[in-house]
């Protein structure tokens, strides 16, 4: 009896560990709605609304579907009482914490006891590897994670882009009206008039209404920084893609070499001073040909709404300038802070199938180098993101070290919805 007894733990173990080891899968197809932002934010929204079995499971669901007609009668009846007030629509969208849990709570019980549910789990969120950071809970406890960041996504989209709160980084980030005019609130009014009395609904999904209004706000706020460029491995990236089939990495040192971006200080000049700088620096690396790739990374980040990404810029500086072929050189035109210039570059890799067992190269002036290169950072790197998107190891010299990247950095972050 004891054998036995011991003989189920050990299977359930097992089984449980295998259930967990479900991660990023690099050859799946991940789903799309048709809307880049939408699904580089809230994948799993994403992903329900391609799954027929699931929609209809949740669409039918009693305690989701009544916290659908709650939400819709309580922005309809904002709309009733709310004729000039903005704020006063906004705040109808959010959903509140008690509804998160509910719906999450849920969402589990959905897992343990559907079929389709629980498939959409183990088939699509996770080897998308769009919630990586969360491969070692159970099916049930990941599928509420995935929820839950995706409803704080949305709700700090209603804050800064509908109420105007000021997100982390205000002088990049911010809201691009006057929030107390008269011509926001009104706008805000009409919009939410129109999505919900004229434009037909997607679906009647619980989380349906608060994600058509928060992309509505990024889009009427011309947030839209993290669909530009895309599908980047058929456009900017696109001839690089297909040069990295014909290197042999092991005649190098170093998989790639990581150039920082350095934002302008005005609307001018598309380029920095220190951009230029990072560049010269980066190219002296490459000409000694310790890597066989060049990454730069910067997107439409400083001065506010730049209408320069600096990732595209620096790329036009290496060919014109440095003359280094199109064809060694990957734009990363997303990254808002060092944080994501790591993240992004070490996605791009894992993409591209650049090898991430061993360390690249980063590369920049020696203020930020040093910056890069301190504990600080990778603490203010799981702050952030909740996870290192690569370990900085060993310094070559006073602007260049090394990286490895790491397979967390395909979380996505709907908590910064420019670049998530």
């Amino acid at each position: 009896m004891y054998k036995i007894y011991f003989f189920l733990i050990f299977f359930c173990y097992l089984n449980l560990q295998a259930q967990n080891s479900i991660g990023y899968n690099a050859h799946f197809k991940p789903s799309e709605s048709g809307d880049r932002v939408q699904d580089k934010n809230f994948y799993l929204f994403t992903a329900i609304q391609n799954d027929p079995k699931v929609s209809t499971l949740l669409e039918n669901n009693e305690t989701l579907k009544a916290i659908y007609k709650a939400q819709n009668t309580n922005i309809e009846a904002s709309l009733n009482r709310c004729k000039t007030s903005g704020a006063c629509i906004v705040k109808a969208y959010f959903i509140s914490k008690e509804s998160i849990n509910q719906i999450g709570l849920e969402l589990e019980k959905l897992v343990k006891n559907e079929a389709a549910v629980k498939a959409l789990v183990t088939k699509n969120l996770r080897p998308s590897g769009q919630y990586e950071n969360f491969k070692n809970l159970s099916d049930a406890e990941y599928l509420a994670a995935c929820w839950k960041l995706c409803a704080a996504g949305m709700n700090r989209i209603l804050k800064v882009y509908g109420l105007g709160e000021a997100p982390q980084y205000a002088t990049m980030d911010s809201i691009s009206y006057e929030v107390s005019s008269d011509y926001y609130q009104g706008s805000l009014v009409m919009w939410s008039d129109m999505l919900q009395h004229k434009k037909p609904a997607v679906t009647t999904l619980f989380f349906q209404p608060t994600l058509d209004f928060a992309l509505s706000l990024l889009y009427l706020n011309h947030r839209d920084e993290a669909a530009r460029y895309e599908p980047l491995e058929q456009k900017e990236n696109r001839k690089t893609v297909e040069e990295i089939k014909n290197i042999n990495f092991k005649d190098y040192d170093y998989p790639a070499i990581l150039i920082l971006g350095n934002g302008p200080e005005n609307y001018r000049d598309t380029l920095s001073a220190l951009g230029k700088l990072n560049l010269q620096l980066g190219v002296l690396e490459f000409q000694q040909k310790k890597a066989p790739l060049i990454i730069v990374s910067g997107g439409h980040a400083h001065p506010f709404r730049s209408p320069f990404a600096e990732a595209i810029e620096m790329k036009k500086e290496l060919i014109e300038r440095y003359n280094i072929p199109e064809e060694r050189i990957i734009i990363d035109p997303h990254a808002r802070h060092t944080t994501t210039n790591l993240r992004n570059a070490s996605r791009l890799m894992i993409a591209y199938h650049i090898p991430i067992d061993r360390a690249s190269l980063v590369v920049t002036n020696n203020a930020h180098s040093k910056y890069t290169g301190a504990s600080s950072f990778a603490d203010r790197c799981r702050e952030e993101l909740g996870y290192l998107p690569a370990v900085i190891g060993k310094r070559l010299n006073s602007t260049t070290l090394e990286f490895l990247p790491q397979i967390e950095s395909l979380q996505q972050n709907p908590l910064e919805p420019l670049d998530p």
